[in-house]
């Protein structure tokens, strides 16, 4: 009896050993920067836009964008192209006006979100990036945190707080005021809150 506790006790430390060890790599496997020299492909289906719109003084409505593609080469360099045909705002007339007025997607298409970033990227914790968003012509750099998760070949990347944008920068208030009309509003505003959330995978 004794030798057969004894073996028991043997086996449950061998357990409890190998499930700390395993533990263990999965922490450092996910606190490990990503290695950036090799390329990093955007998974489109999982990467999306989100922005928040403000009519009349106070309504709040929420709209999504996708990419059409997005790649980190090995120099760092990061390159997004939206999508402004995939404009959701809930209401398909709506997305119609934003395609043909607002947007003139038949003209302009994408917009494109390009910057350099560093080899070692901390994880978990906030940090600033700067990059510059292409839309309609018009340029305009920003600086705002990010969030990285990494592991097994991945990494997501997401806002860690609301990016503000104008349309004014990008010469569109001609658009707004347009759309304001149409939809027989008291006022648009002319800034949006927008957040992100960009799924990469490795490619090998």
């Amino acid at each position: 009896m004794k030798s057969f506790l004894r073996l028991n006790l043997i086996l449950m430390a061998i357990l409890v050993l190998n499930a700390c060890q395993q533990t263990s790599l999965k922490e450092t496997q996910e606190q490990t920067p990503p290695a950036l020299e090799n390329l990093w492909q955007l998974d489109t289906d999982k990467s999306q836009i989100t922005y928040i719109s403000t009519k009349n003084g106070d309504i709040q409505e929420h709209n999504t964008l996708r990419f059409l593609s997005g790649i980190i080469d090995a120099d760092k360099h990061v390159e997004l192209r939206i999508d402004l045909n995939s404009i959701d705002t809930n209401i398909d007339i709506r997305d119609e006006r934003m395609r043909e007025l607002f947007f003139e997607t038949e003209v302009h298409p994408t917009a494109t979100v390009s910057a350099d970033i560093a080899n070692n990227l901390p994880l978990m914790t906030p940090f600033d990036i700067n990059y510059t968003l292409t839309l309609k012509d018009h340029q305009q750099s920003f600086q705002s945190p990010v969030m990285i998760h990494s592991g097994g070949g991945e990494m997501m990347i997401t806002s860690a707080e609301p990016v503000t944008v104008s349309a004014t920068s990008f010469g569109l208030q001609e658009a707004l005021e347009n759309l304001r009309e149409i939809a027989g509003l008291n006022s648009i505003a002319d800034t949006v809150e927008v957040d992100y959330k960009l799924h990469f995978k490795q490619i090998k």
